[in-house]
């Protein structure tokens, strides 16, 4: 047990975001009857906010007929929800939209922040989920329905080996965090947004757990969520005054995760 309780230390030592060490979203809830966290459900007249421009929806429904393409809107991340602890009564927090600031490829949905595949936060997108290895690359203003495996830009994302081995793991954290230049493009977990610009997304969520304590309970954080590794591509369509986003993607590839190990603690 304390073996256990050691190695899940160091896994969130390595994965957790700029923030290190922060605590669930507020809205989380612990059911007593299973290990799975309970979500704060946005009510309708929030998910109407978070529905794409009717304009939108029209000028891409031939793009969003295909399979694996998607559009949804990004909200920024202004802070209302980042200490469990406190609850922010003021009037912009009041209107915020339970986890719009959030989203993730892999699910399909808007979600809590440590199982996001992308956030927006003060005009950057940020990709830094828990126990995941991500990397975005900004290509410029090309044509979404252009993007192919093959494209440029792409070489890095595709042939990067992801290990899995707790060490090496570690060390390819923080060297995405700086930033890796091949040539004129830059990877790294967080890239300025730019409207109508278009961008590539590795995320590779390992499979394992993650174990947290809430008002008594232990449970797993990753549990149910889909560990995979995806790459997609995303164009910002359009960006509006209250700094929300609304992008369109579409994925380019897909393969089985690895399990993270670590070496075995000598005696």
């Amino acid at each position: 047990m304390i073996i256990r309780v050691i190695t899940i230390f160091i896994v969130l030592l390595i994965f957790l975001n700029y923030s290190f060490a922060q605590s669930p979203r507020p809205g989380i809830l612990l059911r007593r009857t299973g290990n799975f966290i309970l979500r704060t459900n946005p009510t309708k007249e929030q998910k109407k906010r978070l529905v794409p421009n009717p304009q939108d929806l029209r000028k891409y429904e031939q793009f969003l007929e295909q399979p694996h393409t998607g559009i949804f809107r990004l909200m920024p991340d202004i802070g209302c929800t980042e200490n469990i602890n406190v609850i922010k009564a003021d009037a912009v927090c009041l209107s915020f939209i339970p986890e719009s600031s959030y989203y993730s490829f892999r699910e399909k949905e808007h979600t809590i922040e440590l199982l996001s595949d992308i956030r927006l936060k003060n005009g950057v997108f940020i990709s830094d989920g828990i126990l995941s290895q991500s990397i975005l690359v900004h290509l410029g203003e090309i044509a979404l329905e252009e993007i192919a495996p093959a494209s440029e830009g792409l070489a890095f994302l595709t042939e990067f080996s992801p290990s899995a081995q707790g060490v090496e793991a570690q060390n390819q954290y923080t060297q995405m965090m700086r930033g890796v230049k091949v040539g004129k493009y830059e990877y790294k977990k967080a890239v300025p947004m730019i409207e109508n610009a278009t961008y590539a997304l590795r995320v590779v969520a390992y499979k394992g757990n993650v174990f947290r304590t809430f008002r008594g309970y232990w449970f797993d954080l990753i549990e149910g969520d889909k560990r995979i590794d995806l790459t997609i591509a995303f164009r910002v369509i359009r960006k509006e005054q209250d700094g929300a986003v609304t992008l369109l993607w579409k994925e380019i590839g897909r393969k089985d995760s690895p399990r993270l190990t670590f070496p075995k603690r000598r005696k």
